[in-house]
């Protein structure tokens, strides 16, 4: 028994080490950046290879995005709160995470709207256990998979003011999510709403670009089945004092 023990212990002494892998190096974007863009990867920093390359597509796109171990988010959103605070900080401000790096992605939205800087857009893949999203960011989109025995959809905390659309994704599990090309495209259209940027029409990690699909249900990478929407939108839960306003107009969700 003592020998089974060992293996596992060493395992366990292992994980902080492995948690340690911080943010992923970039190439500078060459150009003044149409947002920022916080991107996590979830557990140990290795299973979410599909936040590197919507990261590296929103590069290409012009977005500020860096994708990093969801361990720093604290750090990350005391930066960014800095940044707003001294006026250097390129909107819309979005934050996108899976799995655990989802987890801390609504946390991170959190404390931001604790500092009184609002996040634009909230985007979160098959979150883990933190389900209800704070007071923060204005609008979330939150894509789940449908074979887990529990639901993985968010609802309103205390004080949330914005707006959470759920998007049930057929045909993906809690590690291919991530990975879906589709809802990467959907993520620029998103962020292209609020004016000035690409959005589907421009090539996407490798896929070919299309256009007039703003509206297109998601589609499942591997499987190839289609996504069913959730609910367009879940009402905001108890008021709280409204957040500044950031600077661009925020978007309007559509059904």
């Amino acid at each position: 028994m003592t020998a089974n023990r060992l293996p596992r212990r060493a395992a366990l002494a292992l994980l902080p080490l492995l948690a340690a892998c911080g943010t992923t190096t970039v190439a500078p974007l060459g150009q003044e950046p149409r947002g920022r863009v916080v991107v996590l990867r979830g557990l140990l920093n290795m299973f979410s290879t599909g936040m590197n390359m919507l990261t590296f597509s929103l590069r290409e796109a012009g977005y500020d995005a860096t994708v990093h171990n969801h361990a720093e988010w604290r750090g990350l959103a005391d930066r960014t709160a800095d940044a707003a605070r001294g006026n250097a900080l390129k909107r819309p401000l979005v934050v996108i995470g899976h799995s655990f790096g989802a987890d801390d992605a609504i946390l991170m939205a959190g404390r931001l709207g604790r500092a009184e800087v609002p996040v634009d857009l909230l985007v979160t893949f098959d979150p883990s256990w933190v389900l209800a999203v704070p007071r923060g960011p204005r609008r979330v989109i939150n894509f789940h998979q449908d074979r887990d025995t529990y639901a993985r959809r968010l609802t309103p905390g205390p004080g949330f003011d914005g707006r959470i659309e759920n998007r049930e994704v057929a045909g993906e599990s809690h590690l291919s999510i991530d990975k879906n090309l589709e809802l990467h495209r959907q993520v620029m259209t998103a962020l292209a709403e609020f004016g000035g940027a690409p959005g589907a029409t421009r090539a996407v990690a490798g896929m070919p670009a299309q256009s007039g699909n703003a509206g297109m249900p998601a589609r499942s990478g591997n499987a190839g089945l289609p996504a069913r929407s959730g609910s367009a939108g879940v009402p905001a839960g108890p008021p709280a004092a409204p957040l500044p306003r950031p600077p661009r107009r925020p978007v309007t969700a559509r059904r």
